[in-house]
């Protein structure tokens, strides 16, 4: 029973928002979710002392006082603070609760998904055809997509493009550090997930990416490879590289990044992003007010392209500062096991692609960089735990 319930857990924290998810129940699977996750936590309750992080219980603490002072001045932010705050910690804590075999299966999945959010990635470009898209409102007024009109952007599973290319990019970084037993296999994840940012045009993901993720993948690829395969291996990655560089010069696989100028609208959107300031008042600034998004849009025509401005936007600076203080401090702490410049890079990629565009007011995005650091914390500690043991038995 313990083990169909984590199946569930594991299920809902993939898809739960997903485009498939809002098209086939919206926030009532949420709902369902949310009590999944706590019935589990219950069943742990009753079994065993829990595990969990004290920061999860401070984020919780949070989201009940945003929850209680947007009631008192007659907004409605219950559904938002579970989406955002609430149900990334209750799949953080049921993951910490997990056997063995729960997160092997939670890795398997995570494969399973990330393939197939490329592969679908992959298709949707080689036919010119979107299979799931947001709707329209959240398209032009969150993602400000409608400057792209002639410019094909792969949607997959999420919805739409940039939240998508975060997604990958962070994966394609978590895969980058762990330590995969098949050398091969880690090798084309990685570059199935580089094609993909190319099919969802995403200009950012890709230059984040290719600037710190791609030189640290091929030096520790480099590093670590067994001599006798360090060849093969070398001419593999060259061939890839090279095989890519055509594509993405003489094919329209390179997109935005290669038939627009570097600093066309979009762009200048991100530079001339603080305008908003000028229509906003002190106390929706302090606040927040989900309706400005909106506001701003129908009456000025403006979109907000910032991580950053966006939570401001929907949580006020008051709330924005212990909100992303309090998330920042659980991923340092999750990613203590990693080295230096590992910590860093994952941090590095997550922050900065999320602060290009409206990233970081998702959900999803939290929700996903949890999923794939149990999984791939998983991973790594299974490999060390069996070259210890090899090391033993030779011994």
């Amino acid at each position: 029973m313990k083990h169909l319930i984590g199946f569930v857990v594991i299920f809902f924290a993939l898809f739960l928002d997903t485009e498939i998810a809002n098209q086939v129940g919206g926030y009532k699977l949420m709902y369902i979710a949310v009590i999944i996750l706590i019935l589990y936590l219950v069943i742990n309750i009753v079994n065993r002392k829990i595990r969990y992080e004290k920061i999860a219980l401070y984020i919780f603490f949070l989201a009940f006082c945003i929850c209680i002072f947007k009631w008192a001045v007659g907004q409605n932010y219950l559904i938002r603070v579970l989406n955002f705050l609430v149900t990334p910690m209750l799949i953080s804590i049921c993951y910490e609760n997990f056997t063995k075999k729960d997160l092997t299966l939670l890795l398997r999945f995570i494969i399973i998904f990330y393939t197939i959010e490329c592969g679908l990635s992959i298709v949707e470009w080689t036919l010119n055809r979107n299979f799931f898209v947001f709707s329209e409102w959240i398209l032009v007024v969150i993602y400000n997509l409608d400057k792209y009109e002639g410019v094909f952007r792969s949607t997959s599973l999420l919805g739409h493009p940039l939240a998508n290319a975060q997604v990958v990019a962070v994966f394609m970084t978590f895969i980058a550090v762990s330590n995969f037993k098949r050398k091969y296999l880690q090798i084309f994840l990685f570059f199935l997930g580089y094609v993909s940012l190319f099919c969802f045009n995403a200009r950012g993901a890709i230059l984040v990416v290719t600037v710190f993720t791609v030189p640290y993948f091929i030096w520790k690829i480099n590093k670590i490879t067994h001599p006798s395969k360090k060849l093969i291996v070398k001419f593999a990655v060259f061939c890839i590289i090279c095989g890519l560089a055509y594509s993405i010069t003489q094919t329209p696989l390179g997109g935005r990044l290669m038939n627009i100028e570097l600093m066309d609208s979009s762009a200048q959107t991100r530079i001339n992003v603080f305008e908003f300031t000028n229509y906003v008042n002190n106390d929706d600034l302090l606040w927040g007010n989900r309706g400005i998004s909106v506001h701003l849009w129908e009456n000025l025509g403006i979109v907000v392209e910032n991580g950053i401005l966006s939570l401001i936007l929907d949580f006020g600076i008051i709330f924005t500062i212990p909100i992303l203080f309090l998330l920042f401090l659980f991923q340092y702490r999750k990613l203590s096991l990693y080295s230096k410049i590992e910590k860093w890079l994952l941090l590095a990629v997550f922050y900065i692609i999320g602060c290009m565009n409206p990233n970081l007011v998702l959900a999803i995005q939290w929700t996903m960089w949890i999923n794939a650091f149990y999984a791939f914390q998983h991973l790594n500690t299974e490999n060390i735990s069996s070259i210890n043991d090899n090391r033993n038995f030779n011994s």
